[in-house]
C-alpha cells in the first residue's frame, strides 16, 4: 500500500497525514512493512510482526511521526507478507479537497487483503 502526502502545486490544497494505524484482523501472524517516500527519497521504512486476532483483540501499530508532515508529495506503501499491498497519495487526496487538511489513516489486514480508510482530523 502506498500513502502519499504533500502539496503538488500552490493551487492545490495541502494534505498531511497526522497519524497512521495498521491492525491485523487475520487469525494468523502477519508481517507488515510500511514504507514512506517523499521526492524519491525513503523517509521511513519499518517492518512489524503482528500476532493473530484472538476474540475481539487485535495486534497492530500506531504511528505519529515527523516524516508524515512536510512539503512535497508523501507516498506511503503498506504491504502484508505476500498477501497484498495498498497505497494512498496525498497528492491524489489533495485533488479531492477544496481546503488544506490533515488525515488520520487506518489500515486493516484481513482475509481480503490490505484496506485503507481515512478521516479528517484537526491539524
Amino acid at each position: 500500500m502506498a500513502l502519499t502526502a504533500g502539496c503538488a502545486s500552490d493551487d492545490e490544497p495541502k494534505v498531511e497525514i497526522s497519524e497512521l494505524t495498521v491492525v491485523n484482523r487475520r487469525e494468523e501472524n502477519v508481517e507488515v512493512t510500511v514504507i514512506a517516500d517523499r521526492g524519491g527519497e525513503t523517509v521511513y521504512e519499518d517492518t512489524f510482526e503482528f500476532d493473530p486476532k484472538r476474540g475481539g483483540s487485535t495486534d497492530g501499530v500506531h504511528l505519529e511521526e515527523g516524516w508524515m508532515s512536510g512539503e512535497g508529495n508523501l507516498e506511503v506503501t503498506i504491504s502484508a507478507d505476500s498477501i497484498d499491498e495498498a497505497s494512498l497519495s496525498t497528492k491524489s487526496l489533495a485533488r479531492e479537497r477544496e481546503d488544506d487538511g490533515c488525515l488520520s489513516v487506518f489500515s486493516t489486514v484481513d482475509e481480503r487483503g490490505v484496506s485503507v480508510y481515512r478521516a479528517d482530523v484537526d491539524c
